[in-house]
């Protein structure tokens, strides 16, 4: 195997979608692992091994194959594992020991120690499944609902709600290493089909995806490599060609959306200052020619007809409006509400919870 960190999954049963998987970390030539498959826990356990060992070539036979270097991605069985270097690029040791325990290890059924900040998840993640599964991932606390600091008030909560940008580097104060766990947290989704990976995948990808302040900033290129790895975590899913999983048609309708939004705050930027976050958008310029390709996906909303007038078969004139313009364009229910300000006259009383009520019956002609 190729020098580097490694992830190797099994399954007790061809037909069994409950997987086992570990990561190993190989020092190149020489270095030599051993795992032995456990009934009890259908995983790998590691082994002391003395003496001959199977070859490659002879495994086989044992209902195993040798570990090719690839990914879906890839288009080669080869020995090359650029493509993977790639798609972990971030991934430690230490970012790895932090999630899945001194073991490396990962099971389907694996839950998430976090809290369950974020009702967008259903009620699932971050609570413990009711499995014998005794592994549990330390994914960081992602709180979508709250993205802004204690004593914010009024228009800064507004506007942090938009621009999660303070939340983001919240997040990486408590946990640098936050691109690796997403990394991890793709893998682990996609290979061993875990439930709480893919929502922590989906939380990350919100969170920096709706930030703006912090994309023309100091972070520029952390949000360059951000967009560099999605675009190869999308080669993986489009190479899979089995759905994705957790990852499947409904994240990536949602991904598209975030994208199209994150595309025209890019625009809007450039039009103020062409050399701001000049990096991003040639970056994000990548992403959206790799999509355009291979998933027909337009990230430019100036290229899509989102509303107009058509003729049908009987020759009715009929105006269509694109699903979820309204919400993009902030129209409709969608529309900013101006809250006044006002206080109601108190009453004679020294208590200030009675408020002196107004009954609109009272001038009311009609009454």
């Amino acid at each position: 195997m190729p020098r580097g960190l490694h992830h190797i999954w099994i399954s007790p049963a061809p037909s069994l979608t409950l997987r086992h998987g570990r990561w190993i970390d190989c020092a190149g030539a020489g270095d030599e692992h051993y795992f032995c498959y456990d009934a009890s826990s259908e995983g790998l356990i590691p082994e002391a091994v003395e003496g001959a060992v199977v070859r490659p070539g002879e495994v086989e036979v044992a209902g195993l194959i040798s570990y090719r270097q690839r990914h879906p991605g890839s288009g080669s069985e080869g020995t090359s594992d650029s493509a993977w270097r790639a798609l972990v690029e971030h991934v430690t040791p230490e970012a790895l020991t932090r999630l899945l325990g001194e073991g490396w290890a990962a099971e389907t059924t694996s839950s998430s120690t976090s809290p369950d900040d974020d009702d967008d998840a259903g009620g699932l993640a971050g609570k413990e499944f009711e499995t014998d599964s005794e592994v549990r991932i330390a994914f960081t606390p992602i709180n979508l609902r709250i993205t802004w600091p204690p004593g914010a008030l009024g228009r800064e909560r507004t506007e942090m709600a938009r621009d999660r940008s303070w939340a983001l580097r919240e997040v990486l104060g408590r946990q640098p290493q936050l691109l690796a766990e997403w990394e991890v947290s793709f893998v682990v989704c996609l290979f061993l089909g875990n439930f709480a990976a893919g929502e922590q995948w989906k939380r990350v990808v919100k969170l920096v995806l709706t930030c703006r302040a912090t994309v023309f900033g100091d972070m520029e290129t952390w949000f360059v490599e951000f967009l560099a790895g999605l675009r190869r975590m999308l080669e993986v899913l489009v190479g899979a060609g089995d759905g994705g999983g957790f990852l499947g048609d409904e994240v990536m309708a949602e991904l598209l959306k975030l994208l199209r939004g994150f595309g025209k705050m890019l625009r809007e930027e450039e039009e103020e200052d062409s050399d701001r976050g000049k990096g991003v958008r040639e970056e994000f310029l990548k992403l959206a020619g790799w999509v355009g390709r291979k998933m027909d996906w337009v990230l430019d909303t100036r290229e899509l007809l989102r509303k107009g007038t058509v003729q049908t078969e009987e020759g009715d004139m009929v105006e269509i409006e694109d699903e979820g313009l309204e919400e993009e364009e902030e129209t409709g229910e969608y529309a900013p509400v101006v809250v006044e300000d006002f206080q109601l006259p108190r009453s004679r009383s020294e208590s200030p919870l009675e408020i002196q009520m107004v009954d609109d019956e009272d001038d009311d002609p009609r009454f």
